[in-house]
Formats: structure tokens, C-alpha cells, sequence
């Protein structure tokens, strides 16, 4: 009579280090008998190595006391998969904290009772982590196996399989959150004549030209950048265009997603990046794609190729994090002939120059690199984006390009293609927000200098290209 129904309920009963029967519930229902058959064969055998062991004996709480309070917890091992199997239908990110616990945790506290897991055994754990110098763990590493560990336990807490969680402990047994090597985060960004080579340079493909683009001058995450559409981006905002980053693409679940803080960012458009979207909404996509995008398009997905070649995922052509490090890791970083940087390393380009320039750090922390989602009701009232400002600070990032292009010469009277610079087609221009434009009549050698605000277009697509690109010098 290991496993017997008490209404609904599943019951397990068995006898404690003592020897006295004990009825517990088992923590499942009618219909799940082989689990709860599963926990009464665990406690069972907890109890039998509890008396032959020694070192379960000494232990600060004898296991008799924990199965008597909770005999559904089981071992650490047990209830670590449950855990992990209700991260996935969360969606979470299962599979790295799987990886933590199977190769860190659980072969040294695996085998213990869930409720025995003290203060003291973690601490042992992880002085052993921290000094094996086989694996040599980065300070880093070890703070996110903790961080598992610690959401494994508050988990178990909130189910009521345990009393306390037993993750107190701090620096001083975790070490210095530092990096492995504290040479190389300095090293870790483009030069800004770097960023201007890879939004410009032809070894570079358009279509990565424009991926990078959105990286490097609107500091968005890999997957924030593929998961933006058309229908984001607002050139009509003034003073400068608006790309609303709602959504990120997840490469290993190949599904959309919130963004990594749940936040939805409202980011300006620099001027040179909104050159870059409309110079490639009016060619480079349909080139690529063999067809004009629509407003449900996403901005910068896979070329048709690459899509096809896809075996794992399927669904809408997703750019994600594996195909464009890849490219960048075997394509550009070798084509371009530069030593080593990491495609992630854009984003933290894009703070490190924007402040360099002037803009305020935090502006460009709080409203576009790391906006947190607002935790209190007033935030829900407060619609206004202080959008003047944050425009002013993205403005201030002195990133200019290459030689325009021919989609930007067909609409920018005097602007040449690819053809050398001369003092007659000035080859550089200005990602300096409001600054005057100079453009020069084939007839006549008077200069006429206007503002973008004051003209007259014809079409929509000259008046943002025009307005995006301030000044031709």
C-alpha cells in the first residue's frame, strides 16, 4: 500500500528512520500514479541510505523531520526536473539553467533531500566551483549558476516544499563579480572610424550593412534589431524618426518575444541610421527579398538563401543571433582584416561613443539602451516620452558615412554616386541634427544653403532622406 487515493489526491505511505508509518500527500492527483509512485519509491530509499550514512546521520536536519514535512520534494535531482519543465512552458531560459545544474550542482547536492539542502552545503558547493582549477570558472559563471540555484530554491519555497531557502550567501563566498580576464571588456568596441567602415565599406553586404547599422546607432540587442518591422518605424516623428523596439527575436526557441526587460523602448532614430532605412527601403530590401516591403515586413530578415538552407526553424525568416554572428565571425571581421571583437560588442559601441560625445549617460541608459518596464500606476498615466530631449542626446553621436549612395543621389540634386570626391560633390555627410545643406545646380556655381524643416518635397521618400541627411560636407 506504497501509493493510495484519498479522494482526488494521491497519498504515499511508508516508515521514517524510526520505523513509525508515515502518510503524506505526494504532491500529484488520481491518474498520476506512476509519479506518485516514483516519490514513494525515493523516499523509501532516502530513509534506507539515511540509516547506513553516516554523513546523512550528522547532517543539520535529520531526514525523518524533512519527508515527514514534505516527502513530495524528494531529492534536489527530482525536483530540479520538475523545475526545469515548467521554465520551458514558460518559456524561459531553460535550456542554460539546465546546462548550470546538470554540470555544476547537481552532482555534488543532487542526492540530498530537497528540504536537507542547507546554508553550509551551498557554501561548500560553491568553494568548490570557485577552486577547481580544471575548469577554471569565469567570477562571472559562477554568479549565474548561483542565480539558478537561487530560483530553484525560492520555487520550491513558494510550492511550500521547504521552510527557508538556504541561498543567503554574498560576495564573500561567491568572489568579486569580475570578468575572467579584466584586460578584455577594455578592447571590446569599435573605433568610430570602424563603425563608419562597417555601415559603408562594400565588403560588407548591404543587408548586414543595414543589421549592424541598427546595432551601432540605435544601441539594439541582436534580437531587438530582428524582430523590428516597417511598421516600427515612424519617419514621419519629429525632430528625428522613431523606432519603437516592443518585441526580440529568441534564436534558440525560434519564437518573438519581449524584449529582455519586458520594456517597450521609444529610440530616435540617428540621422544617419534613418539614411541607412531609407536608402534600403527603397532598394537594398527589394533587392534582396524580390519584392517591395510591406508594413507587417520585417526590416532586415534572412536573404531568400539563407532562409531555405534552414532546418531547425521554420516559419518567418528571422534574423537571428546565429546566422549574423556567424557572418560577422567568418565573413566581415576576416574581410575587413581587424582583430578580434564580438558582434555583440555593437550595442556597447553605440553607449560607449554616444557618451564620449556628449550625451547624457543617463538619458541614454533609462530611455534607450536599458529602459526597465514601469513598476508603479503613475508610469501608466505618464504617456509623454520626453521626446525632445532624448533626441538631442541621440543627435549628439558624431557618426558620419561613406560615399552616398545612388538611391540618395537620385534625390539629392548634386549628389554622386561612387565616383571620386571633388570639391564639386563633397563625399561625407554630417550626422549632425539641424545643420544646413549645400547642394550645387550643374548650371550654376551658387551655393543655396536650406534647412530640411523649410523645403517642399514631392515625394514622401525624398523628404525623409533629405531631412535624415542633414549635411552633405
Amino acid at each position: 500500500m506504497g501509493v493510495y487515493a484519498r479522494g482526488s489526491k494521491l497519498w504515499i505511505r511508508f516508515r521514517d528512520i524510526g520505523g513509525k508509518w508515515r502518510d503524506a500527500f505526494s504532491g500529484y492527483l488520481v491518474g498520476q500514479e506512476v509519479l506518485a509512485g516514483e516519490v514513494h519509491a525515493e523516499i523509501v530509499a532516502r530513509v534506507a541510505a539515511s540509516e547506513q550514512t553516516e554523513h546523512v546521520k550528522h547532517a543539520p536536519s535529520t531526514p525523518a523531520q524533512n519527508v515527514q514535512k514534505s516527502p513530495a520534494a524528494g531529492t534536489v535531482r527530482a525536483f530540479a526536473a520538475r523545475w526545469i519543465v515548467k521554465r520551458r512552458e514558460r518559456e524561459l531560459d531553460w535550456r542554460n539553467d539546465e546546462s548550470r545544474l546538470k554540470h555544476h550542482v547537481l552532482p555534488e547536492i543532487g542526492d540530498l533531500p530537497l528540504a536537507g539542502v542547507r546554508t553550509s552545503h551551498l557554501v561548500e558547493l560553491f568553494h568548490k566551483l570557485r577552486t577547481d582549477h580544471a575548469r577554471k570558472l569565469a567570477p562571472r559563471t559562477i554568479y549565474n549558476i548561483y542565480s539558478v540555484v537561487s530560483a530553484m530554491f525560492r520555487d520550491a519555497k513558494l510550492a511550500d516544499l521547504i521552510e527557508q531557502s538556504p541561498c543567503v550567501l554574498d560576495e564573500r563566498q561567491l568572489g568579486p563579480r569580475t570578468d575572467k580576464d579584466p584586460e578584455w571588456r577594455n578592447e571590446a568596441v569599435f573605433a568610430r572610424e570602424e563603425v563608419e567602415t562597417i555601415i559603408s565599406d562594400n565588403r560588407i553586404p548591404h543587408d548586414r550593412q543595414m543589421s549592424y547599422g541598427l546595432e551601432l546607432l540605435a544601441g539594439a540587442r541582436p534580437g531587438e534589431a530582428a524582430a523590428l518591422r516597417w511598421r516600427h518605424y515612424d519617419p514621419g516623428m519629429r525632430p528625428l524618426g522613431k523606432l519603437l523596439v516592443a518585441k526580440s527575436y529568441n534564436t534558440r526557441g525560434n519564437r518573438e518575444k519581449s524584449t529582455k526587460t519586458h520594456a517597450v523602448k521609444h529610440v530616435p532614430v540617428h540621422p544617419v541610421l534613418a539614411a541607412m532605412l531609407a536608402e534600403w527601403k527603397l532598394s537594398g530590401w527589394a533587392e534582396m527579398m524580390g519584392r517591395a516591403p510591406t508594413p507587417d515586413d520585417l526590416i532586415v530578415p534572412l536573404p531568400p538563401e539563407a532562409a531555405e538552407r534552414r532546418r531547425a526553424h521554420t516559419g518567418e525568416p528571422f534574423r537571428g543571433h546565429n546566422y549574423s554572428g556567424k557572418r560577422w565571425r567568418e565573413d566581415d571581421l576576416p574581410a575587413l582584416g581587424w582583430r578580434h571583437r564580438r558582434h555583440y560588442d555593437m550595442r556597447a559601441t553605440f553607449i560607449t561613443l554616444a557618451i564620449e560625445d556628449g550625451a547624457d549617460a543617463d538619458v541614454i541608459e533609462t530611455r534607450i539602451t536599458h529602459t526597465r518596464k514601469s513598476r508603479n500606476a503613475f508610469a501608466g498615466y505618464n504617456r509623454g516620452l520626453h521626446w525632445e530631449r532624448t533626441c538631442a542626446e541621440i543627435s549628439k553621436l558624431r557618426i558620419t558615412r561613406g560615399t552616398r549612395s545612388a538611391a540618395v543621389a537620385a534625390v539629392v540634386p548634386g549628389g554622386g554616386g561612387s565616383e571620386p570626391a571633388t570639391t564639386d560633390d563633397p563625399p561625407r555627410h554630417s550626422a549632425t541634427l539641424g545643420e544646413t545643406l549645400i547642394s550645387r545646380s550643374p548650371e550654376s556655381s551658387v551655393v543655396e544653403r536650406r534647412r530640411a524643416p523649410g523645403m517642399a518635397f514631392s515625394t514622401p521618400a525624398a523628404s525623409t532622406i533629405f531631412r535624415c541627411c542633414c549635411n552633405w560636407l
